[in-house]
């Protein structure tokens, strides 16, 4: 099998030994890219920028800047949007007045665009302007100063240092033995290890929680949210403890920074909507009780039965009782359909039921089916994230997002990093076990390719194949996951839709639905068990800057389970962001985290890739190696990106 090119390249090689299933003994899966590369053959020499495509003359373009305030909202105050650019001697400043858009006449090429209001965070940000339409839109959100998401582009986390690991892996141990007080010891023993990672508060306030030490708990869930601002699993116990306390705003207001920052599976919608019940606020209540039966699936008997309470409460007996009907033919085997048979007897019994009393029987948010403990994040369709509905280009959305890929790809030959790989296999309880880990040096190549594209081929420690991997479970290629999404030579093969503008990180971003359609020949995942190749259909999100279409983020699930393989769970969320070389005076965006949760074969597995040190070689600079003149201040948690080596490996 020939390699593959620029696509996501994601080799999962699982050595599974099952009794009896679709394998007899220890067998290699790989999942791999699609399609053939550019032949081995081929003498690039370096990436010539002219092989990515003509060059034209810029053309004329209008920009409009669109100023937003946190929500995504038109900035009622008055902000001043300076544009400027040194290449094309641009400089010009307009105040916003009584339109939150300004437009400027300009030449395709770099901009800068800076936004200064009183009251808010003054933002700078580039701007790329180059092919697609004639008309560009760039959304900059604002940020008031006392506000927590202060929009900086941080990586979210930082790897645990090996003596840490140890120390997490003896705490994960205690906990499954419910020896909480040894649990919350060697957690402790972590945080001092790795200061600045914000894991080890998170697990040391879950070992607290059980410890009944709540205060202490709180406490360092918010250090971990100090530490990392958007950590979703800190947010959510912090907005279940303030529940819990009876401070229903506290919770409201940490359970929307959560929604704002990770977006919402049912569980966040289900605890919004409890939290507003005790405010008696039934409008917002009632519509995050909708979302969270909408997207808990299987799990939807608890927000039905809240439902139903919240609409008895507003006072419409009718749609209550039609919540809690729901419910029993749904799911007629669920616990809560004893409870919601018990509510329909009370409803047309005539009795009158104040909201008070509705709020009093509704199901506590600690019940069964709310402290099932989710071992991976919701599927991309199991999750909200908040959007604001603008008119959206697809198509130029798209274009821009690819040209920006190849204007940084292009003066490159290869660039290094130093790559840490944990790996942990999860229970059936959702119980994480010890962490495996292992430190490779990576290479990434940078290569042209047909239709337009480029192709990324990676190597750890000089080698293409993945037999050093922690476990015999191996991901590879997860930094190209984006950048194929994009190429020119794999959008026939997907359906995308224009979602809206959305807010990652602090800043505005184009957020892209992406379903691979049925009976695609160029899909960007496939599977090698022995011998044989299964295309591994996607769907998922991409995340791109309005401003300069830069990729921030992509989440991607499987289209739907593969059978053959035992393939029930592929979820990938890959975060992006800028490192800056000062041999290129400029910034290449690379990943700062990548995670797998896999479960194949009646196994769960969870893996985090971390790149730190990167070293860039540029293609005019004989081999000279330039590091990053400022990496984030925590190091990037990152993944890889790369096609499948030359031939795929098999046992």
């Amino acid at each position: 099998m020939p390699k593959s090119r620029i696509s996501v390249a994601v080799r999962l090689i699982a050595i599974p030994v099952l009794a009896g299933g679709l394998l007899t003994g220890a067998c290699r899966v790989q999942a791999q890219g699609g399609g053939p590369p550019p032949p081995a053959s081929a003498n690039y020499g370096g990436a010539d920028p002219s092989k990515f495509g003509n060059v034209q003359a810029p053309q004329d373009v209008t920009i409009t800047v669109a100023v937003r305030d946190a929500r995504g909202l038109p900035l009622e105050d008055t902000a001043t949007v300076l544009l400027s650019s040194k290449l094309r001697g641009f400089f010009r400043s307009v105040d916003t007045k009584t339109s939150s858009d300004v437009s400027f006449g300009v030449l395709e090429g770099p901009y800068e665009v800076q936004v200064d209001c009183p009251g808010y965070r003054s933002v700078k940000q580039q701007l790329s302007v180059s092919g697609g339409s004639a008309f560009f839109t760039a959304y900059v959100y604002l940020h008031t100063v006392d506000d927590p998401n202060n929009g900086t582009q941080t990586a979210p986390g930082i790897a645990f240092k090996p003596k840490a690991i140890a120390e997490v892996d003896k705490g994960l141990a205690a906990m499954r033995k419910k020896q909480y007080e040894s649990a919350r010891n060697h957690f402790t023993k972590a945080s001092q290890i790795s200061p600045s990672n914000p894991d080890a508060y998170y697990l040391r306030g879950t070992a607290e929680l059980k410890l009944q030490q709540t205060d202490v708990a709180r406490q360092d869930f918010e250090q971990a949210i100090k530490l990392e601002p958007t950590h979703e699993k800190a947010l959510l116990a912090l907005g279940q403890m303030q529940l819990d306390a009876g401070n229903a705003d506290a919770a409201i207001a940490t359970l929307n920074r959560s929604f704002g920052a990770n977006g919402a599976g049912w569980r966040t919608y289900y605890l919004l909507a409890t939290a507003y019940v005790k405010k008696k606020n039934w409008n917002a209540a009632a519509s995050a009780a909708v979302s969270s039966a909408n997207l808990a699936h299987s799990n939807a008997a608890a927000p039905l039965l809240l439902l139903g309470d919240i609409q008895l409460a507003s006072g419409d007996k009718t749609q209550a009782k039609q919540s809690w009907e729901k419910l029993i033919s749904t799911y007629p085997n669920d616990p809560l359909a004893g409870d919601a048979k018990k509510r329909i007897a009370l409803a047309d019994s005539g009795q009158p039921i104040q909201p008070a009393e509705v709020a009093a029987i509704t199901l506590p948010v600690d019940a069964p089916a709310i402290a099932e403990r989710p071992w991976a994040p919701p599927s991309v369709d199991s999750k909200d994230y908040p959007v604001s509905a603008v008119t959206c280009n697809l198509n130029d959305v798209l274009d821009r997002g690819m040209i920006r890929v190849k204007s940084q790809m292009a003066n490159l030959e290869k660039f290094t990093a130093t790559e840490n790989i944990e790996h942990q296999e999860i229970d059936k309880l959702g119980e994480p076990g010890a962490i495996k880990s292992r430190q490779f040096s990576y290479i990434v190549f940078v290569l042209p390719y047909k239709q337009n594209s480029v192709f990324l081929e990676e190597s750890r420690d000089g080698q293409a194949n993945t037999a050093a991997f922690p476990t015999s479970l191996a991901t590879v290629g997860l930094n190209s996951l984006g950048v194929s999404v994009l190429q020119p030579v794999y959008r026939p093969g997907f359906a995308y839709q224009c979602e809206g503008v959305a807010t990652i990180r602090g800043e505005a971003a184009w957020q892209v639905r992406f379903d691979e359609k049925p009976g695609a020949e160029t899909g960007v995942r496939r599977w090698q068990k022995q011998g044989t190749i299964y295309n591994i259909p996607i769907k998922g999100r991409i995340w791109l800057s309005t401003t300069t279409f830069d990729i921030l983020r992509i989440e991607t699930d499987l289209r739907e389970p593969i059978p053959t393989l035992e393939l029930v769970k592929d979820h990938l969320e890959v975060n992006y962001g800028p490192v800056t070389f000062a041999a290129i005076n400029g910034q290449l965006w690379l990943p700062w985290s990548a995670e797998m949760y896999l479960e194949v074969h009646g196994k769960r597995y969870h893996h985090r890739h971390v790149l730190t040190d990167y070293m860039l070689f540029g293609v005019d600079t004989a081999n000279k190696i330039a590091a990053p003149k400022n990496v984030p201040a925590q190091a990037p948690q990152e993944s890889e990106s790369q096609a499948a080596p030359a031939k795929p490996n098999s046992e």
